[in-house]
């Protein structure tokens, strides 16, 4: 019997034949003329305020020059992006002359204690001799006199000991707050005068923006405000910390502190505020994702009763997050399409999923 010989391309030939075989299978499952699946969400009434926006900057709550409150050699700086916590050392200024300083003084107080201690009871023997009249009233005056001017000048050079302590300590410049050194503004070996700035300190986990608003647009601003800043291009929710009441008067306008939340940007990013411009109404929004926009129009789809979308012309006004206030032929509860609309015609038949 003789065997009849196929191509090697005979087995390739039979898989396309079973892919193509199973094409109207995955066609079964989307029916032609079978309603489209679409997602809905009803458009509500909400309170809403017209917002404009406004540029910023983010800034540090602690952004400081710290000084040095003595003079003498630099021995220390910390390194630019130094993380420190509150009370670290971010400088050193040599403490050789305020130690020598120190030690003086601390010896001349010595000397006056033993000096007043004596005083004291020199005046107690002449105070008594006095009352038994071996002694005249002038030598009895002295005495007392002596140990009072020894006393002030004890006082005096306490003082004067507690001044060299504060600048031996002081020496040592500490961090107000924790934060980050982002700049030295001056080097070990150079000389510091007291209030030369030593190094810049930043509290870069306290970030805040500060924006101009207009007066007549503050009214409609409270602290504890939330608002939508926009921080290349990634918004954020934040809130009002404090509203400076005092106004420009070359610009009209007041500033606002807005509080980040962590991480939100860095210190000097441009960013855009938007601030209610008008007292908060209630409007009928509908999800930005809802809006189709056209060349000649801007659209919604809506879902009637028949399960037949509509599409209906509206106009955009406030913005609130996700959510548009607009107005047109919509109603409250009515439900909108907001995933699938690219794909439709209007008086189409769909099935409506609402969205959670």
């Amino acid at each position: 019997m003789t065997m009849t010989k196929f191509p090697r391309s005979i087995p390739l030939a039979i898989a396309i034949c079973a892919a193509i075989a199973l094409v109207p299978a995955a066609f079964a499952q989307q029916a032609p003329g079978a309603p489209l699946s679409v997602g809905v969400v009803p458009a509500k009434v909400m309170k809403m305020a017209p917002k404009m926006a406004l540029p910023g900057t983010v800034v540090s709550l602690n952004d400081s020059h710290l000084a040095s409150e003595v003079e003498g050699r630099v021995s220390w700086v910390a390194n630019v992006g130094t993380i420190v916590a509150q009370n670290d050392i971010v400088a050193k200024i040599d403490d050789s002359v305020a130690g020598l300083q120190l030690a003086s003084d601390k010896a001349n107080v010595a000397r006056l204690s033993a000096q007043v201690k004596y005083d004291k009871s020199q005046a107690i023997r002449l105070q008594n001799l006095f009352q038994q009249n071996a002694i005249a009233t002038s030598t009895r005056d002295q005495a007392i006199s002596t140990r009072d001017m020894d006393v002030a000048a004890l006082a005096q050079a306490r003082a004067a000991m507690s001044k060299s302590q504060y600048q031996y300590d002081h020496s040592s410049i500490r961090a107000p707050f924790p934060g980050r050194v982002v700049q030295r503004l001056i080097n070990p070996g150079e000389y510091a005068t007291a209030g030369k700035d030593i190094v810049r300190l930043v509290d870069i986990g306290s970030l805040e923006v500060s924006v101009q608003t207009p007066i007549d647009t503050a009214r409609y601003i409270h602290e504890g405000l939330a608002l939508t800043v926009d921080i290349e291009n990634r918004p954020v929710v934040a809130s009002v910390r404090a509203i400076v009441p005092v106004g420009d008067i070359a610009s009209r306008s007041l500033e606002v502190r807005i509080t980040l939340p962590p991480g939100a940007g860095l210190v000097g990013d441009a960013a855009k505020v938007y601030v209610p411009s008008a007292p908060v109404h209630d409007v009928l929004a509908v999800p930005r994702d809802a809006l189709v926009l056209r060349e000649d129009n801007t659209y919604v789809f809506k879902v009637d009763g028949k399960n037949v979308a509509q599409r209906v012309a509206v106009e955009t006004g406030s913005e609130d997050g996700p959510l548009v206030e607009v107005h047109g032929l919509l109603s409250p509860g009515d439900r909108v399409i907001v995933r699938g609309a690219e794909r439709l015609e209007t008086g189409q038949k769909v099935r409506a999923i609402l969205v959670t």
